[in-house]
């Protein structure tokens, strides 16, 4: 009966090894030529989905972090008459933060995905207290279309996840922030309390899984806290908070895998 079913197997495998190794192969094509713009393309168009409960949740924490910006003086002698600032934010998706920003201020966005341009000059009916000045496509770590001393304000918020060095992108936004001027950032981090959180947080950050794909390589298991805290870029002062995000049961159970976060105001 063995020998019968091996026989039977026997041609079937050899009938389907082809096509699984060129199914196997032209995943590998797609993700080699094609990957990073299917990502974007699939994040873009579902990030409100996945992530607008996130932002509906943490908005009063978040206006009160921004609330200080109000108090900060601009450079530029124009915009210090009229009480506004020039603000770059790095990674703005489909703009949560633009409510936050004082009237009359500039805006200027470095976002990597282009699919999110069409979005933010649209945002500009929703938020007309601010100018959407200038979209720019590119990376926090080479920011290279923004002059230096040229920004008053910089922000981010949950961006250091994906960047490629924390490192680099801390060198730009000195580079680029005038004499004075702010880094706000609001970042997700390695969770310090539960270790099952930190192990799953450490095989979703893995390169081949599919959480990379889909968050647009987010690192759940970044220590910007720490890369922060060092100061190698040379800011003048840095203070900083571990917080944990408002915690909601049923499915929203999930964001504890990003409950803790990091905010601050770094100075130039």
């Amino acid at each position: 009966m063995f020998d019968s079913a091996s026989k039977l197997s026997y041609p079937l495998t050899r009938t389907w090894i082809p096509h699984i190794l060129l199914g196997f192969g032209i995943l590998f094509l797609i993700r080699k030529w094609a990957g990073n713009y299917l990502r974007q393309l699939f994040f873009a168009s579902t990030y409100n989905k996945m992530l607008g409960t996130y932002h509906v949740t943490c908005r009063e924490l978040k206006r009160q972090h921004f609330d200080s910006m109000k108090n900060h003086p601009s450079t530029d002698p124009v915009l210090r008459k009229k009480g506004a600032l020039r603000i770059l934010e790095i990674g703005p998706g489909p703009g949560y933060n633009f409510e936050f920003y004082p009237p009359n201020s500039e805006l200027t966005v470095v976002e990597v995905n282009p699919f999110f341009e069409d979005e933010f000059f649209k945002k500009q009916a929703d938020h007309p207290h601010i100018k959407m000045d200038r979209f720019v496509v590119g990376s926090a770590e080479d920011m290279k279309d923004v002059p230096d001393n040229s920004i008053d304000i910089v922000v981010s918020t949950m961006v250091l996840c994906s960047v490629g060095t924390v490192e680099g992108a801390l060198k730009e936004i000195h580079r680029v922030l005038a004499p004075g001027g702010k880094y706000y950032f609001w970042e997700h981090i390695l969770e310090g309390e539960h270790w099952w959180v930190r192990m799953i947080q450490h095989i979703a950050s893995h390169r081949l899984c599919p959480y990379q794909f889909v968050f647009a390589g987010c690192k759940l298991n970044r220590k910007s806290d720490e890369i922060i805290k060092r100061n190698r870029v040379g800011f003048s002062h840095v203070d900083q908070q571990r917080f944990r995000t408002p915690q909601k049961g049923g499915l929203q159970a999930i964001l504890i895998f990003h409950s803790s976060h990091l905010k601050g105001i770094a100075t130039k």
